[in-house]
C-alpha cells in the first residue's frame, strides 16, 4: 500500500471521475476501505483527474431529521390547531448523507443553543451546498418529505433554489412495484436483513429540543445510521425500478448498451424482445446490477409498401 505508484493513483482518480465510485470499485477489484486509503494518498500527493472525457453522475444518498412544532392545545383528542397556536416552528435538526458507494458518511447537526432557538440556518446552508453539487438525490419518501421540508427552510433563509437534480425515491418505487406489508424504511431494511434503524422514542426529540447535548449526539448517530440502511435498500430495489434516471445521459461516450441504472457497460443481450404497440426492441440484462434495459432502436423494419394493422 505504501509504495503504490503515482501512475496507479492517477489511473484510479481518472476512472473515478469517468465511471463513478461503484464501477471503479469493481474495475480495480478493491474494497471500499482500500479505495478510501488510495484516495487519501492521491489527495496527499495532489493527484487530480486529468480526463475531460465525460463523468459519472454525482449520486447523493441522504436523510434529514426535524424538530417538531411546539403548540398550545385544548386537549389530547382530535383537535384543530390553528397557526396562532404555534409556540415554536419546526426546523431541521440534522442531516446526513454519503456519495453513492463512497466510504464517508457526513452531515451536520444543531448545537444545543441552536436547538433551543430553532436556528437551523447554519446546517440548512451546509446541506444546500451538497445538494447543489449533486446530479441525483436518493431518499426514502424524499419527494414528499425531505426535499419539500428543505425547500421550505431554503426559502425561509433566503437561499436560491439549488441547481437542477433528479430524484430517486425508494418509497415511491417500492409502492409502485411491490405489495409489501409496510413501506417504512425500518420495516423494509428488517425484511431484507439490511442495516436497521436504531431504536428511538419521542423523548429523544424532546430532549434535543431542550438542548441536551448527549441526546443531540444520539440523534445525529441515528440520522447517519439511516443513510447506511437507505443505500443498501436502494441497491436492493434498483434492478426493479422502472422510473430510474438514465445514467447514459451523463456519459459522453453515450454507449447504447450502457446500463441506464448503474452505468455499467457489462451487459448481456437477451433472446427475448421487448414489445410495444409500435414495435420490438432488443433487451439486455446488466451483469452488475441485474437490471433490465432495451435499445431505443426499433427492431422491426417498416416497409413503405406494407401497412401494419393496429388497434384503435
Amino acid at each position: 500500500m505504501s509504495n503504490v505508484s503515482d501512475k496507479t493513483l492517477q489511473s484510479l482518480v481518472n476512472t473515478l471521475e469517468i465511471e463513478g465510485m461503484e464501477l471503479t470499485l469493481k474495475s480495480f477489484n478493491i474494497p471500499k476501505d482500500t479505495m478510501a486509503r488510495y484516495l487519501r494518498k492521491a489527495k496527499a500527493r495532489d493527484i487530480q483527474p486529468t480526463t475531460t472525457w465525460g463523468s459519472a453522475p454525482r449520486v447523493f444518498v441522504f436523510d434529514i431529521e426535524t424538530l417538531p412544532l411546539e403548540v398550545f392545545s385544548w386537549g389530547l383528542n382530535k383537535q384543530f390547531i390553528g397557526h396562532d397556536n404555534i409556540i415554536k416552528e419546526w426546523c431541521v435538526l440534522s442531516w446526513a448523507g454519503k456519495w453513492l458507494m463512497g466510504d464517508e458518511i457526513f452531515g451536520d447537526v444543531l448545537t444545543p443553543e441552536e436547538c433551543i432557538n430553532r436556528d437551523d440556518k447554519r446546517i440548512v446552508e451546509s446541506v444546500w451546498n451538497i445538494i447543489d453539487q449533486a446530479d441525483i438525490l436518493i431518499g426514502h419518501n424524499g419527494r414528499r418529505f425531505d426535499i419539500r421540508k428543505l425547500n421550505a427552510r431554503f426559502i425561509w433563509h433566503d437561499l436560491q433554489p439549488p441547481s437542477p437534480f433528479e430524484m430517486i425515491d425508494t418509497y415511491k418505487d417500492a409502492v409502485a412495484q411491490f405489495a409489501f406489508t409496510s413501506f417504512k424504511q425500518d420495516y423494509l431494511t428488517k425484511f431484507f436483513d439490511l442495516q436497521h434503524k436504531l431504536e428511538t422514542n419521542f423523548q429523544l426529540w424532546v430532549d434535543c429540543a431542550n438542548g441536551v447535548q448527549s441526546e443531540i449526539d444520539k440523534m445525529y448517530e441515528y440520522n447517519r445510521h439511516d443513510v447506511m440502511g437507505l443505500e443498501e435498500l436502494y441497491l436492493k430495489l434498483r434492478p426493479w425500478m422502472t422510473r430510474h434516471p438514465s445514467m447514459n445521459l451523463y456519459y459522453s461516450d453515450m454507449q447504447e448498451e450502457r446500463c441506464p441504472r448503474c452505468g455499467s457497460i457489462d451487459t448481456e443481450k437477451m433472446g427475448k424482445l421487448y414489445h410495444t404497440t409500435a414495435g420490438a426492441y432488443q433487451t439486455f440484462r446488466c451483469v452488475e446490477c441485474k437490471g433490465l434495459s432495451r435499445l431505443g432502436k426499433n427492431q422491426i423494419k417498416h416497409s413503405s409498401k406494407k401497412k401494419r394493422i393496429t388497434s384503435r
